[in-house]
This record gives structure tokens, sequence and C-alpha cells, in this order.
């Protein structure tokens, strides 16, 4: 905001430079400077183009879904500080008439369109966060005065001076650190070519593809005469709607069209190029906006990795660390008692099938317990669900190692067999983990056959002979552990449900879908039949 035109008695026209007419150096001021190619460039310019809306809605909006949690240190680990008057600020309502998602995402917006995201902080009597009120970031501005570092903001035309512990300054990239560069201006000649792309891109197709012909005669025309030629040309032949209309030309006239089409002028190429150009004014993945270049990532989480490493948390660090050092106490920064963090979890999650596996990694190395994996999927607990299972083969942390499993006899063992002092959970999360690999080895050996159709039933009469001595003897341990002795009948089991569902599909999709048609449906068998497997043997 330019202060002095706020705090102006008289008029600021001027008679040699009127406000209808303004010079340049007034819509510099006002953020809308003209770019190279003659566009004007602000705000609501940048907006009307359809990959800089995308941009900025597509950030702000993954900014604003994201939940923003205020935890308190406990021990070794971290809870949720439902108590502090700053966590429902930050979590459900910052304000009376915003919720946490709006805020989030105009703060993410003023930022990404501006450089500065203004909040200020109304606290209560004893200091306490009461509520945060988002400011205008073009009527806000720090400034130091003697020392001392103070805001400026302009409420009903009236400039308030605001205390800088009672603002949350959000900044982008910046050269002084007390304020981030104005993105528009910075990006102004980019975002003035895609307009004047557009603009004539606009002209040249309303004009049927042909900017302008020549019309050629003989005789001398008068300005009058020149005039009703051209209107009366454009009447009848100008438009797309009335294209390809018969041209009766008198008098010796002669048309001499310009010729030119899209390809020539390159329409296309510049638009595509205008994507680039925004995506990386945005440090955006470029198929984000809309581009159709091919994504150098294999899988969905690797993307939105990638998203959220260079796009999205230079963004979420810097909301952190501000509320932090704005909504917490002296004391509990100095003793580092409480902490502000996104859920970057929210954003950035494998598929079914790599969840569960990652899940039965981290169950079997105890550092996560069955209940809060379901809690990572929005499931209920059940009881049991919160004990960290053991391992057969160790023990840890005060728990004793179970007792070594009797081996396999004749006669059989006891009805109660050592395996079964480990909860039945543990027990089927063994046999699942190892009914799962088989079948990912399975995966790889069928992708690889399925890429060659013509050779995929007969693979799939034979395959079985092939990997039942290993499945076998994979799943024997987990099989033993049960109580069982039962693993042959269980890799039976395990081969003829993956050639019912392969031999299923294959009869349902062409030799051309056949390679993804499988991969989609090993990983269908990795999460159901394995799971099923470990049911039927300990229900």
């Amino acid at each position: 905001m330019i202060t002095w035109l706020v705090q102006q008695t008289r008029s600021i026209e001027n008679p040699s430079t009127s406000l209808a007419d303004p010079d340049e150096w007034l819509y510099e001021g006002l953020g809308a400077g003209r770019s190279t190619s003659g566009v004007r460039m602000g705000r609501e310019k940048a907006l009307t183009i359809a990959t800089v809306w995308r941009a900025v809605s597509l950030i702000a909006r993954d900014v604003a879904k994201l939940p923003i949690i205020l935890y308190q240190r406990a021990g070794a680990g971290k809870e949720r500080a439902i108590e502090h008057p700053a966590y429902r600020l930050l979590r459900k309502k910052p304000c009376e008439w915003l919720t946490a998602f709006q805020w989030k995402q105009v703060m993410t917006v003023h930022v990404l369109l501006h450089g500065n995201g203004y909040s200020v902080i109304l606290r209560r009597g004893d200091g306490s966060p009461e509520e945060i009120l988002p400011l205008s970031p073009i009527a806000t501005y720090p400034v130091r005065a003697n020392g001392r570092l103070w805001y400026i903001t302009t409420v009903d035309g009236r400039p308030i001076k605001l205390l800088p512990e009672d603002v949350l300054h959000f900044k982008g990239l910046g050269f002084d650190g007390l304020i981030g560069y104005s993105w528009i201006q910075k990006a102004r000649d980019s975002l003035g070519l895609t307009v004047a792309s557009e603009e004539y891109g606009s002209r040249f197709f309303s004009n049927d593809a042909r900017p302008s012909v020549v019309l050629e005669t003989p005789n001398r025309l008068g300005e009058k005469a020149r005039s009703n030629l051209r209107e009366s040309w454009n009447a009848i032949h100008q438009g797309v709607s009335r294209a390809h209309r018969v041209a009766i030309l008198e008098e010796g006239l002669k048309l001499r069209p310009f010729s030119a089409n899209a390809k020539e002028s390159q329409l296309l190429e510049q638009r595509k190029f205008q994507v680039r150009e925004v995506a990386n004014w945005f440090d955006l993945p470029p198929h984000k906006l809309g581009d159709d270049a091919k994504s150098s990532y294999n899988s969905l989480e690797q993307e939105n990795q990638a998203y959220l490493d260079s796009a999205l948390d230079p963004h979420l660090v810097g909301i952190e660390e501000e509320c932090e050092d704005k909504l917490l106490t002296e004391e509990q920064k100095e003793q580092d008692t409480h902490v502000v963090s996104f859920l970057r979890s929210a954003l950035v999650r494998a598929d079914l099938a790599e969840r569960y596996a990652a899940y039965s990694i981290g169950i079997d190395k105890r550092i996560v317990n069955p209940n809060e994996v379901r809690a990572m999927e929005d499931m209920n607990p059940y009881d049991g669900g919160d004990e960290f299972l053991v391992p057969l083969n160790m023990g840890q942390g005060g728990n004793p190692a179970p007792a070594p499993l009797n081996p396999p006899e004749d006669p059989p063992p006891d009805p109660e067999p050592a395996g079964r002092q480990v909860p039945a959970s543990a027990l089927r999360a063994i046999v699942a983990d190892a009914a799962r690999r088989m079948i990912r080895r399975l995966a790889t050996h069928a992708g690889r056959v399925a890429g060659r159709p013509a050779e995929f039933m007969s693979w799939l009469d034979t395959f079985g002979a092939q990997h039942r001595p290993v499945i076998i003897e994979a799943l024997a341990p987990g099989v033993l552990a049960c109580g069982a002795n039962n693993s042959e009948v269980l890799a039976d089991r395990l081969l003829a449900g993956v050639r019912a569902a392969l031999l299923d599909r294959s009869g349902r999709c062409t030799a051309g879908e056949l390679a993804a048609g499988v991969d989609l449906e090993m990983r269908a068998c990795e999460i159901e039949l394995a799971g099923q497997l470990a049911e039927e043997l300990l229900p």
C-alpha cells in the first residue's frame, strides 16, 4: 500500500496526468505495470490465465487441506495439545467467519500472488490467542523505526500500527527477510506474453484464421470508397460463421490473401510453452497444469512426494515456523515443549497394496501396533490391538521371547502347542506376510509372460508345479507356528486362487490390455487372498 496516497487530504489528480489516463508510475505503484509485450499485468489479469488459476488454486487447496496440529512433547514422543488455546484456532476455526481450511487457503493465495500473507492475532487479557484475522496484503506492510519492527495496515482508510508479535507474516521468496517478492511483478513479462498470445489467437480465429487479405484494384479509390469496400468485405466474409462464402469481385478487383495457419503461427506450440513457463514459476511438475508431457515418476506416491518437496513444503515450513514463533509463549519456545506441524501423510499415500505391505513391516519391527495402523486407515480400534507384537524369534523391551516351537512329530504334539502363546493376530500376520511375498513372486513371473499374450494360457496351466515347492517352504514356518502341519494344502489354495483370478482376468481383456490387467489382479490377490488364507488357517 502506498501510504501517502491514503493520507493525502487533497485530490491526487494532476491536470497534466489525469486518473483517466495516468502515467506509468501510478500503474507500477498499484502493482499493474506494463509488460514488454504491452499488456498491463496485475493480480486480476493474471488470474484470467487458466494455467495461473490452476497453479494458484492447486497449491492453495493442497496446503489448506493438510491439517495443522499443535503438539505437546510427552517424554520421547508427543501428543496433541488440545488444551492449548492455539490448537482450536489452527485446527478448526481461526475466527468466527473462517474455517481453518479457508484461512490457510486465503493466506497461501496471498503469498503466491503478492509474496506476503498477513494475519493479526487478537489476544485475551492474559496474552493467549483468541482469534486470527486475515489482513489485506495490499494494505499491510512492515516498517523498521528506531531499530524496532512494526506492521502498518489500513482499515477504513485509517492507518493502524501493530506489534510484530501480533502479526503472522507468511513470506514468499525475498531478498532482505522483511518482505517477499511480488510474484506477479517478477513474472510480468512471462504472463504478458501469455495474455498477448491468447488475444492474438482469439483475433486470429475470429478472422477465420486469415489475419488479413489485400484487395487490389487498378482504379484510384477515395477515403470513403476504401472504407466502404473494407466494411462490405468484412460484413460478408469475416468470421468463422461466414467462412467459405463465394467472393464476387467487380471492376477489375483482385484478391491477394496472406496465407497463414495455426501451425505456421505456432499458436499451439506457444500455448504449451507458456504452460511450462508458469509451472516453472510455481515449481510445479508441468503435468499438474495439464501439460501432456509424460511424468518421470513410476507411481503416484513418488509423484506426490516430489510435488510435496518442491511446491508445497516451502509454504508448509514457513507456516509452521511462523505459528510457533507467534502463538507460543516465550517459555514454551525456550523449553521446546510444543511444536506445530502439518500432517503431510494426508497427501503422500501409497496405493493399498504398498501401504498394507509397509504396515506389515512396521508391525513386525514394533514401529507401530495394529490399532495405530487402523487409525491411519480411518478404522476403529479393536481389543488387544494396542499391544506391540513380538516376532517369534526374538524378545525385546522386557517382553520374553515365546517358548521354542516343537517341530512337527508323529504323533502330533499337544493340542496347545507353544506357538499358541503368541497372539492369534500375530500368527495370522506372519502367514499373511509369507503369502503376500509369494504372490508378489508369482506376479513378477506373470507380468513377464503377460507381455507375450500367446504364451500366457499355457504358462497358466504349468506355473503351479514350478513354484509349489518354494511356496510350501515359505509358508511352513508360519503354519507350524500356528500348530498346524498343512503348508502343502495352503500352498495349493494359494496357487488355485491366483490361477482362478488370472484366468478370469484373461477372459475379460484384450491382448493389449493383458499386462495391465494381470498387474491389477495380482495386486488384488496380494491384499485379499493372503488375508483369506491366514483366516482359514487360524480363524
